[in-house]
């Protein structure tokens, strides 16, 4: 296999359990590196090679301890071709079917003229700014604390019972902790690696300083504070704290204006940074100051909701022959190169209190986005657009569908919340006593009828909209579907509710319930149309077909807790594991534990679990049956299995 498409516009997604690399680039383990590192930790100690078979392939197999995960790889060679067509850890595995080499690879696949770096001169670079940095850490008076809380751990050497000799080894443990201070006046520093994480356990000020304990050890608060209190005092620096304080404030300032300087690109020229960058182009040059407030705006931070944060990553191009720039130009400019959208600032940019910025699909036509199509998407929605554009995550299509009637993308509309998560029991019971049409006596029959709580989510809904919504649509489900011309009629009037959906084993329900008394308005349920198997093709083989007497009607419930009735995972393994015995009699079996960690008590349920089989992943399948404790087990073959129940196609 060789990668010969390389485009940014391109995305590559593996399945399963890890990248082809593993097989691709096992070169990279053998012969084992004489320098440790990082790889080596992946398989050590390699074993003697030993003849195996893949896919009626011969091959050389050798086995290693991989140290980081505590487990077994294990690979194997093909014995003709030399590569590996084989890889497994643990139960994932993977393997390569009929390799083949080519004759001769062309030269340019091992050429690159690109720019280049020597590694050591980045190496040595980042090696003086450390010793730099670690000499001026040095000069600076340090704040040591005198006394420390102490294990004392003691293990006997020698010794004699009778005369009471005994010789201790004796040894004090610490834990360990870092110890911030400043200058009060002055104020906190920002954090820095690696203790951005490290929970702070104690702090403390005293004459100009302020200490401050961070440890993944607890610590009492007493021996923070006896710690604290030992520290040795050093002096402060011997300046005025404003004066300080004015030029960290300068050092700051010229730090960013030079960042931001860098960020505008001056002088750029587009042709030079077509190779899967997302540029940002300045086209109006009547306001210099404009243009950097949008550039900054278009790429600063944006917090994700969490402690992380989102950004553009962008390369702006600010040079005066872009003065004037039409998109028609633009892709003149850009011709054939691999570049799918450029980013715009023209004079409505600059002008327009929103700064919305044009973004403009350069990549080839197509009926959906021709080469061209623009829409234009204010500063702090860069983020999402660049990003998700630039790893193809999102078709250019997307955005430009989403804009709002003035043209101008402000993000995609925020999908609505639940008001209220409650159970299907809770319903159940809400319903039991107003069971007015069919279609809510199926529906409370169905769900009072399960044996485990299911996880229910509410909705606020204006009635008025729910009606046009059900009332226009036409229902394409099998046969007639339940309660739903009482569901339309039961919308009609309008008003407010909360809305709930439910889903069944073999479809769902849609249901309306009074927001203060929980009183049924209607439910309407919509039935899937069963599976159909795909007609016989000749030369496509069929998954073999397995019938079983057990079907389970209850969906798998989520939220299910110890307390529940719930299968013993130890009895399914030793089932399962039977069974691999009962079919390979003189086999090395192992595994087997299910891959569901709490199995409910319903008749009819699979349970799958990957057993080895002499070091050969093989999936079985565990059924619960009607009689307790006992198991229907399957074991699946390679070409896959298709389960199915009584009279089911």
């Amino acid at each position: 296999m060789v990668h010969t498409v390389k485009h940014p516009g391109t995305v590559y997604v593996v399945m399963g359990p890890g990248s082809p690399s593993l097989l691709l680039r096992a070169y990279d383990l053998f012969p084992p590196n004489p320098t440790p590192g990082y790889h080596d930790q992946l398989f050590g100690e390699p074993s003697t090679p030993r003849a195996a078979r893949v896919r009626g392939r011969d091959g050389w197999e050798v086995s290693g301890q991989d140290s980081q995960m505590n487990l077994t790889v294990t690979y194997v060679f093909d014995a003709e071709l030399g590569v590996a067509i084989r890889w497994q850890r643990g139960d994932e595995w993977m393997e390569l079917t009929d390799p083949h080499l080519d004759d001769a690879f062309d030269r340019e696949l091992f050429t690159w003229s690109g720019p280049s770096r020597p590694f050591e001169e980045a190496v040595s670079r980042a090696q003086r700014e450390y010793d730099e940095r670690q000499r001026a850490l040095a000069l600076i008076p340090q704040a040591v604390p005198t006394w420390l809380p102490l294990t004392t751990n003691v293990h006997p050497q020698s010794g004699d019972a009778r005369t009471g000799e005994l010789s201790l080894d004796i040894t004090g443990h610490a834990p360990q902790f870092t110890l911030r201070r400043w200058v009060t006046s002055i104020g906190e520093p920002a954090l820095a690696w690696p203790n951005e994480n490290t929970p702070e356990r104690y702090r403390r000020t005293i004459g100009d300083w302020t200490y401050e304990i961070r440890s993944y050890n607890d610590f009492s608060e007493t021996d923070c504070a006896r710690i604290i209190e030992s520290i040795v005092p050093v002096a402060p620096p011997d300046r005025d704290p404003a004066d300080i304080l004015a030029e960290l404030a300068d050092e700051e300032s010229d730090r960013r204006e030079a960042e931001v300087s860098e960020s505008l690109g001056t002088g750029r020229v587009i042709t030079d940074h077509l190779g899967g960058e997302s540029l940002l182009i300045r086209t109006d040059f009547t306001d210099d100051a404009r243009w950097r407030d949008v550039a900054v705006a278009a790429m600063a931070p944006v917090p994700s909701g969490g402690e992380g944060e989102f950004a553009a990553y962008l390369t702006c191009i600010d040079n005066r022959q872009y003065d004037g720039l039409t998109v028609d130009g633009l892709i003149d400019i850009i011709g054939d190169e691999p570049t799918h959208y450029v980013f715009l600032v023209d004079s409505v940019t600059v002008y327009d209190p929103e700064m919305p910025i044009v973004a403009v699909h350069t990549g080839p036509d197509n009926p959906e986005s021709p080469r061209g199509r623009t829409f234009r998407v204010i500063p702090t929605e860069m983020w999402g657009v660049e990003n998700n554009l630039s790893i193809s995550n999102m078709d250019f299509e997307s955005f430009a569908d989403s804009v709002d009637e003035d043209g101008v993308f402000r993000g995609f509309p925020q999908p609505p919340q639940p008001v209220e998560q409650v159970t299907t029991r809770d319903v159940a019971q809400w319903i039991a006593d107003d069971l007015t049409t069919d279609a809510l006596r199926d529906f409370h029959a169905e769900i009072s009828g399960w044996k485990y709580r299911y996880p229910v989510q509410l909705f606020d809904v204006d009635l008025s909209d729910v009606n046009a919504q059900f009332g226009d649509s036409k229902v394409s489900a099998p046969g007639a579907p339940s309660g739903y011309e009482e569901f339309v009629a039961a919308t009609a009037e309008g008003g407010t509710a909360l809305r709930g959906s439910v889903w069944t084993h073999d479809g769902h329900w849609t249901f309306l319930v009074h927001h203060d008394s929980h009183r049924p308005i209607a439910a309407y349920r919509v039935t899937l149309a069963p599976y159909a198997p795909p007609p016989p093709q000749e030369g496509v083989q069929q998954t073999p077909r397995y019938e079983v007497p057990f079907v389970c009607t209850e969906p798998r419930s989520p939220i299910l807790t110890d307390e529940d009735d719930l299968v013993d995972r130890d009895l399914v393994q030793r089932a399962v594991l039977a069974e691999a015995a009962r079919l390979h009699p003189d086999a090395d079996i192992t595994g087997g534990m299910p891959l569901m960690n709490r199995i409910p008590r319903l008749v009819g349920i699979q349970i799958g679990s990957h057993v080895q089989i002499d070091r050969q992943p093989v999936f079985y399948v565990a059924i619960v049956t009607d009689v307790q404790d006992e198991f229907l087990i399957i074991e699946v073959p390679q070409e896959g299995l298709r389960i199915v129940g009584p009279g089911e196609p």
